[in-house]
């Protein structure tokens, strides 16, 4: 079984300590949650069985708080939070896309890659995509920042907008029927 160079391990656990290691330096967890976020977070562990059901709204406010993305410090301060294990966590986070372990750029630009769309043009809107944001293809769904921190971008799977294809997203909005003249505009009209 192969083992990703970019994967935390999580080499220790104690009821006050968290050690994740990145590969290098063990990381310490930040103080969790922050005074400003602490009353959603306790109204939201509040509602659920167990503090563990609370984890995937907790994520969603932590990326809120900190700027659009989850560090290692703040993934294990969940883990301490929610009284499970940061290996939990690390799983929940890289599971789902809608979380972030890298920071983002100031607009996120998603174009589906699957069958509908790419039939009706979803590559040119890629390339398209990429040349603007001055990021390079690898033929991953990864997502890619440029340098200017203007654009996170990601080829993802299936938008759900089949019907209407080629579909692209852009900081959470549907756009159907993209031409790769209107993605170019829409993407020159982002802050």
């Amino acid at each position: 079984m192969g083992v990703d160079a970019t994967a935390h391990d999580v080499v220790a656990m104690a009821p006050d300590v968290v050690v994740v290691a990145t590969g290098a330096e063990p990381v310490v967890p930040t103080s969790f949650p922050p005074p400003e976020i602490q009353d959603a977070c306790e109204k939201l562990v509040g509602r659920y069985p167990t503090r563990m059901s609370a984890l995937l709204p907790v994520l969603h406010i932590a990326q809120r708080h900190y700027g659009g993305w989850i560090s290692p410090e703040v993934e294990a301060g969940v883990a301490q939070y929610l009284e499970v294990s940061p290996a939990h966590v690390r799983g929940v986070l890289t599971f789902y896309a809608m979380y972030h372990t890298e920071p983002r750029g100031r607009n996120e630009v998603w174009v589906c890659r699957t069958l509908s769309c790419w039939l009706r043009g979803a590559d040119k809107l890629a390339a398209v995509m990429h040349e603007k944001a001055g990021t390079q293809r690898d033929g991953t769904n990864h997502p890619k920042t440029g340098d200017d921190g203007k654009f996170t971008v990601m080829e993802m799977e299936c938008l759900g907008l089949c019907e209407s294809a080629p579909a692209v997203f852009i900081n959470g909005e549907a756009h159907t029927d993209v031409t790769p003249e209107k993605l170019s505009e829409l993407m020159d009209a982002c802050e």
